[in-house]
């Protein structure tokens, strides 16, 4: 498995500035983020474009600072608990999921429902918090979780109501390979639900991303009235289908997103 270039991937105008060995200890921690088995010195090195050399001074390193964990007896890496504290600076930093919080917990409680909230990194849809109602797999709980944004309704959302090169960005790549039978392949039927989207104020997505799932989401606005994030609900056929969701459940989303936006914009 090949990692996959992401918007923090330096352009050649920029190279000339970075420090390199802190970019590649970069690299190799963020490997863990794919591959979801420990990884051998060997494989860090081939995975990450490195000379084995310089893949074992980086690894003692991040292993020494407590970055990663190291097996003793097979020698395999994994990601060590300092990682957390990465993650911990970010989300104590972000406004946006501090002010959104209370009110997705308080929707999630009110609708007996998950509820998640995302943002674009690029083309992909990132997950910031996630709310679960009821039991679900272990990935679905877990923030940092990307999809590709084109074929979501966060995505699609955020988009209509973002300047026009968002949609172009969520589009550049091509759409991904179907996920269900139902995955969107035309870009024109992605352009088609983001001009809904905008009249809308929400997008319903049916198994887009898995089969028998609908997901409902609606615009997180900007102090500018652009999106700068969305909130959504995925719910399950058969017990519901995409008529119960508008009638039930977008207008207390759409009402949970204009309160988070109020508050956003306000401060």
């Amino acid at each position: 498995m090949t990692t996959k270039p992401s918007k923090a991937d330096p352009s050649p105008a920029q190279t000339g500035v970075l420090a390199s060995t802190l970019e590649r200890g970069m690299r190799v921690l963020a490997l863990f983020r794919d591959h979801h088995t420990p990884l051998s010195l060997t494989e860090i090195a081939t995975l990450a474009g490195l000379e084995k050399s310089a893949a074992q001074r980086l690894t003692y390193t991040l292993h020494a600072l407590g970055y990663l964990d190291r097996d003793d007896k097979n020698r395999r890496y994994r990601p060590g608990l300092r990682m957390l504290d990465l993650a911990y600076a970010y989300l104590i930093h972000d406004r946006l999921l501090e002010r959104a919080l209370p009110r997705l917990i308080e929707l999630s409680r009110q609708l007996r429902s998950t509820v998640n909230l995302g943002v674009l990194d690029g083309h992909q849809l990132v997950y910031k918090a996630r709310i679960p109602h009821s039991s679900l797999a272990y990935d679905a709980t877990l923030i940092g979780v990307r999809q590709p944004a084109a074929v979501t309704a966060i995505g699609q959302v955020i988009a209509a109501f973002s300047p026009p090169d968002v949609l172009e960005t969520l589009l550049a790549p091509g759409l991904p390979e179907s996920m269900t039978p139902f995955t969107l392949t035309d870009p024109a039927q992605v352009r088609d639900r983001v001009n809904q989207a905008r009249r809308d104020g929400f997008v319903i997505s049916v198994q887009q991303i898995m089969p028998q799932e609908i997901v409902v989401a609606a615009p997180v606005m900007g102090p500018n009235r652009r999106a700068i994030a969305a909130i959504a609900m995925p719910v399950y056929m058969p017990e519901w289908t995409e008529d119960r969701v508008r009638a039930d459940l977008v207008p207390a989303l759409t009402d949970a997103a204009r309160a988070i936006s109020s508050v956003v914009a306000s401060n």
